[in-house]
């Protein structure tokens, strides 16, 4: 997997002119920029390597074909994880199973007081079940919360850029976003509930 690289706006602005105009040595570069943040978005949502390559590729692919049919002052980052989030869904929907990957961490909307820098067995047990809860959360979130939790929470886009990925409003977005919160707090307390 290819590393990104910088390519200012106006760089970016002329790749996109050109591949849309048949370069595939410019449609190329935008990959190369992207090709790694769009990997690591998708592998968040299916949780597996293999398929989130293959996902990427198909994502790419998608683009390269959908391309001539943009506007030139194109934001390639923001459709590009339109395109992806899509190629989830779909590939979810196929799968009729959700799953996650481990967290190395726990989400941001979590209980920040169980995070601890100090080495201490006992906290560290109760991250590590916390984090087996968190993960159970999340794979019963339905895709369109896992979605939009992840571009907000681990990709860092605002409640505007996710209207825009999920082709939704600004408002829906802060609506699509706060069930999604409402919904992951209601399964977590259940499931710390039933662990005790």
């Amino acid at each position: 997997m290819s590393g990104s690289f910088a390519l200012s706006a106006a760089d970016e602005l002329r790749c996109v002119a050109r591949a849309k105009a048949g370069d595939h040595d410019a449609f190329a570069l935008l990959y190369q920029k992207y090709e790694r943040s769009v990997y690591q978005f998708i592998y968040r949502m299916v949780g597996n390597a293999e398929e989130a390559s293959d996902l990427t590729q198909e994502c790419f692919i998608k683009a390269y074909r959908a391309l001539p049919q943009t506007t030139d002052d194109l934001n390639v980052g923001g459709w590009l994880r339109r395109i992806a989030t899509n190629v989830c869904l779909d590939a979810l929907r196929r799968r009729n199973r959700l799953r996650w990957l481990r967290l190395d961490h726990l989400a941001p909307w979590q209980n920040s007081s169980l995070r601890s820098d100090a080495i201490d067995p006992e906290r560290a047990l109760l991250e590590t079940e916390t984090q087996d809860t968190v993960e159970r959360v999340l794979q019963r979130l339905q895709p369109h919360y896992r979605a939009a939790l992840i571009l907000r929470e681990y990709e860092g886009y605002s409640s505007e850029e996710i209207a825009q990925i999920l082709g939704i409003s600004r408002s829906a977005a802060k609506s699509l976003l706060f069930r999604a919160r409402e919904e992951f707090r209601r399964l977590f307390r259940e499931m710390e509930a039933q662990s005790d």
